[in-house]
């Protein structure tokens, strides 16, 4: 196998900072005090996760129109902001780095595929340092894919940008459902990082650590 793709969040990466600490943050800079903050981060969640062109910017301003609060002038400065400081708490998970480098140094032509806000999923990866092992980065909030795994469109523009079939491609994630679960119905080959997550589907292999995806390829 000479292609593999890899999700991000839970596989290569992780928010190392608590979450909530993160959202009372980012409701602070909005300047919504008065807000409930169990609210602020639902929604907060849900708009993050929309399908279609997303942006954190845009996420933000969905926010407060559904929480009936004035768009601050400079909701672009907050959301660039918010993106830093997202990023400076992103970190790449265990033995990533070294998976990634050695599949590149064999010739494994790699690409990631992740769902969330394009500004703030590529920030992220960037603060990891493997942006570079990637071929094609594949990001759901991106105007050009507008559409969120488990659909078939990110592993469609991953494989064509990889040139190899889906049935010749390994994708590699954490999610049964989303990353493995769509990969596996577009017809590609399929590897879960980790266990505790739910019924492993029929056909998928497991690794407990990134470090066994190397072995899977067989390159």
């Amino acid at each position: 196998m000479h292609a593999a793709c890899f999700g991000l969040d839970g596989t290569l990466g992780h928010h190392a900072a608590d979450f909530g600490d993160y959202a009372a943050w980012l409701r602070n800079e909005l300047a919504l005090h008065q807000c409930d903050m169990n609210a602020f981060a639902r929604v907060l969640d849900e708009e993050t996760r929309r399908d279609g062109p997303l942006t954190f910017e845009v996420a933000l301003g969905r926010v407060l129109d559904r929480l009936q609060q004035r768009r601050p002038v400079d909701l672009a400065g907050v959301a660039a902001a918010a993106v830093a400081a997202y990023a400076a708490d992103y970190r790449a998970q265990p033995g990533a780095a070294e998976v990634l480098a050695t599949l590149d140094g064999r010739g494994v032509r790699l690409a990631l595929v992740t769902n969330g806000p394009d500004d703030l999923q590529r920030a992220a990866l960037a603060a990891t340092g493997l942006t570079r092992r990637f071929r094609a980065i594949i990001v759901s909030g991106d105007r050009d894919v507008a559409a969120r795994m488990p659909a078939p469109r990110q592993y469609d523009l991953a494989c064509a940008a990889l040139e190899s079939a889906p049935a010749a491609t390994l994708m590699v994630g954490c999610d049964p459902d989303v990353d493995v679960g769509g990969a596996l119905a577009f017809g590609m080959r399929a590897l879960l990082v980790g266990r505790g997550r739910g019924p492993v589907p029929v056909g998928v292999l497991v690794a407990d650590r990134l470090e066994g995806v190397v072995r899977a390829v067989g390159a």
